[in-house]
């Protein structure tokens, strides 16, 4: 009986001895069991797109009215050249010279209107956190209108039309950065 008891006493303490050893090889393999695999069936939800439509169509009112502008342009310009070089001949009564100095007033006014719609456009878009790059493109565009405004007051009608240009690429690129549904 001694044996038995000694034997059983020996099963015993071995397989406490297997528990253990099973338990600790199992504490070592929990975090790897713990950590989460992403399910392959599920798929995260894409961020909605903000709706800027309402603000593109602005930009675009903003574009069409520069592109009119341009289209107007041209034409006084070369009148108003055409009149000031007949003034340096003296080849124009006052009352031409007058005209022709109104046209000019009226210009610098309608690049000046320009210029406002667009900074009216930008704080708009300032005052909205979402917009802060379309903000930035479009003060681009702000400053460019400025410069015309410059030129055209100092008379240098070529240099005011380039920039007028880089207004509308400068809106365009604004529109282009808004992603639209």
């Amino acid at each position: 009986m001694k044996r038995v008891s000694i034997f059983t006493l020996i099963v015993l303490i071995a397989l406490a001895a297997a528990s253990q050893a099973r338990s600790i090889a199992q504490q070592k393999q929990q975090p790897k069991q713990q950590q989460k695999r992403p399910t392959r069936g599920a798929k995260p939800t894409p961020t909605p797109t903000p709706d800027m439509r309402a603000e593109a169509s602005e930009v675009a009112a903003q574009i069409k009215n520069v592109a009119n502008f341009i289209y107007i342009y041209g034409k006084v310009v070369n009148t108003i050249e055409v009149a000031e070089d007949q003034a340096k001949n003296n080849q124009t009564s006052p009352e031409i010279q007058a005209k022709n100095k109104k046209s000019k007033d009226t210009l610098v006014a309608s690049v000046s209107g320009l210029r406002a719609g667009l900074e009216n456009l930008a704080n708009n878009f300032q005052a909205n956190p979402r917009l802060q790059v379309q903000y930035l493109k479009l003060s681009y565009a702000t400053e460019a209108v400025k410069d015309a405004e410059r030129l055209v007051s100092a008379g240098r009608y070529q240099d005011a039309g380039k920039s007028l240009v880089t207004v509308v690429e400068r809106l365009t690129d604004t529109i282009m950065s808004m992603r639209l549904p």
